[in-house]
C-alpha cells in the first residue's frame, strides 16, 4: 500500500513538472463579458497555428469564450515537425510528454491537445502534408471519441489541412487567416503553401481574414469572405493613461526618452531599422519587450539597445505607462502588407504615440500613428513625438484611448461569433 502511494505520488510530480503551470488564462486576457451569450451547445475542433501558451492572441480569447459559453472546445495547439522540434528542444522539450498525454481539460468544456510531431517539408512537397494529415487524422479521431466530439465545427487556422475536413466529419468549416503563409520562412515553398491554401479556401463553408490584403488574395477562391481585424483589451491596456502605474524595477536605471517595442521579435522585425535609430540617436533607449526568435547578433553591443524578455500580460499596461513612445518596426514585405498587428491596438488603447514602418494596417489610423516612409524619416517621426508639449501629449492620449474603444476583443468576437452562426 505505501508503495503503490509512493509511486502515485512520484507520477503526481512528474506530471506536474511535464504539464505547464500558467495553462489557465490571465483574468485581464479574457474577454469582457458581464454574461455567456450567443453560440452555444456545438463542438468545436480548432486547428491552431499557436501553442495555448504562446503569446495570447485571438485564437486562445476566441476558444476560450467559446468555451465558456457552452460549447465543447478542442484546441489543437500548433503542428511541429522534427526539425523544429530539434532545432527548439531548449525551450519545446515538453511537447513529446504533454503529446502522450493526450488531451488536457484546463477548465469545464476546453480541452488541449499537443499533436504528434510530424514530417518536415510539407509545404515543399505536398506528398508529405498528405501523410501528415492521415497521421494527425487518425490521433484526433481517437481524442475526439474520447471526449465524445462528433460532427464538430472545424476552425481551422492552419491553411494546409484542408482533407481534415472530411477525415473529421466536420459538420460545417471555418478558415479564420492571419498571415500571408506563402510568404512565411523555413521549410516552405511558396507556390506549395499557396495551393495547400486554394485548397482549403475551395473547401470551407466561410472565411475571416483580418487584413484588407488578405481578402484581396482570398476573394477568388472563395466568396463568402469577411473581415474581422485584431484588437486590444482596451480596458486592461487603458489602465497605461491613467498614470498610477508603478514603474517596473528593470526600466528604473534605464534613462528616458524610452522607445518600446512589445510582442514576439522575430524574422518580420527589421533589425536593421533599430540598428540605424539606435546610432542615430544614442540617447535614445530602445526597450524591446518579448519573446526572441530571431537572431539578434547584429545588435550586440549596442548600448541603447535594451531586451527585456517576455513578461507577463499583466506586466504590460505598466512598461507602456512609463515609456514615451512606442515602436512598430515591421520590414515592408508580404508580411507586413497582409498583418494586423495587434501590438498597434494594444499601443493605441494605451494613449501612447506610436511611429510605424509603412504598412495598411497603420495608415488606417492617420491621427494616431506616425508612417515613415525610409530608415531617416522613421528617425524624423521619432523626434517629431517626442518634441510634442504636454498638452499635445495629453490631448493624443485622450483621443487614442477614445478611438481604442470602438476596437475592443468584446466587438471582435462578437463579429465571429455572428459569422459562425451563420453557417451552423
Amino acid at each position: 500500500m505505501k508503495s503503490d502511494t509512493v509511486r502515485i505520488n512520484t507520477l503526481s510530480r512528474i506530471i506536474q513538472f511535464i504539464i505547464p503551470k500558467n495553462s489557465r488564462a490571465a483574468s485581464s486576457s479574457e474577454l469582457n463579458f458581464e454574461s455567456n451569450r450567443g453560440l452555444c451547445g456545438q463542438d468545436i475542433v480548432t486547428l491552431s497555428t499557436q501553442d495555448w501558451r504562446d503569446l495570447w492572441t485571438r485564437k486562445q480569447r476566441f476558444m476560450l469564450q467559446f468555451a465558456r459559453q457552452g460549447n465543447k472546445v478542442l484546441y489543437v495547439e500548433a503542428q511541429y515537425h522534427w526539425v523544429t522540434y530539434i532545432r527548439c528542444l531548449r525551450r519545446h522539450w515538453r511537447r513529446i510528454y504533454l503529446f502522450l498525454l493526450g488531451p488536457r481539460q484546463i477548465e469545464p468544456n476546453l480541452y488541449i491537445y499537443t499533436p504528434p510531431l510530424l514530417l518536415p517539408a510539407f509545404q515543399v512537397f505536398p506528398v508529405l502534408a498528405r501523410i501528415n494529415n492521415f497521421v494527425l487524422a487518425l490521433f484526433l479521431r481517437s481524442v475526439m471519441r474520447k471526449l465524445e466530439i462528433s460532427k464538430p465545427l472545424l476552425w481551422l487556422y492552419s491553411h494546409f489541412n484542408e482533407p481534415l475536413i472530411k477525415k473529421l466529419g466536420a459538420r460545417r468549416a471555418l478558415y479564420e487567416c492571419v498571415d500571408e503563409f506563402s510568404g512565411a520562412r523555413g521549410l516552405v515553398r511558396a507556390n506549395v503553401a499557396r495551393e495547400q491554401e486554394r485548397a482549403t479556401l475551395g473547401a470551407v463553408d466561410v472565411v475571416i481574414v483580418t487584413a484588407p490584403g488578405l481578402m484581396k488574395s482570398k476573394l477568388n477562391y472563395n466568396r463568402n469572405i469577411h473581415i474581422v481585424p485584431n484588437a486590444a483589451n482596451v480596458a486592461h491596456f487603458a489602465r497605461a493613461a491613467e498614470g498610477n502605474l508603478s514603474e517596473p524595477s528593470d526600466l528604473k536605471s534605464i534613462p528616458h526618452p524610452r522607445l518600446v517595442f512589445v510582442g514576439g521579435i522575430a524574422y518580420w522585425i527589421d533589425l536593421e531599422l533599430l540598428r540605424h535609430l539606435a546610432e542615430r540617436k544614442p540617447s535614445y533607449q530602445i526597450i524591446m519587450i518579448g519573446p526572441v526568435a530571431a537572431n539578434i547578433a547584429s545588435l550586440d553591443g549596442i548600448p541603447n539597445i535594451h531586451f527585456l524578455g517576455r513578461k507577463s500580460y499583466d506586466e504590460l499596461p505598466g512598461y507602456l505607462a512609463w515609456c514615451d513612445i512606442a515602436l512598430n518596426p515591421y520590414k515592408v514585405d508580404s508580411v507586413a502588407e497582409n498583418c494586423s498587428p495587434l501590438k498597434l491596438y494594444e499601443y493605441m488603447a494605451a494613449g501612447l504615440p506610436a511611429v510605424s514602418t509603412d504598412m495598411p494596417e497603420a495608415r488606417q489610423f492617420p491621427n494616431l500613428i506616425s508612417v515613415a516612409n525610409d530608415y531617416d524619416d522613421f528617425v524624423g517621426k521619432v523626434n517629431e513625438v517626442l518634441s510634442w508639449s504636454r498638452e499635445k501629449k495629453r490631448s493624443f492620449s485622450k483621443a487614442s484611448c477614445s478611438e481604442s474603444r470602438k476596437h475592443s476583443w468584446e466587438t471582435r468576437f462578437l463579429e465571429v461569433e455572428k459569422i459562425a452562426g451563420g453557417i451552423l
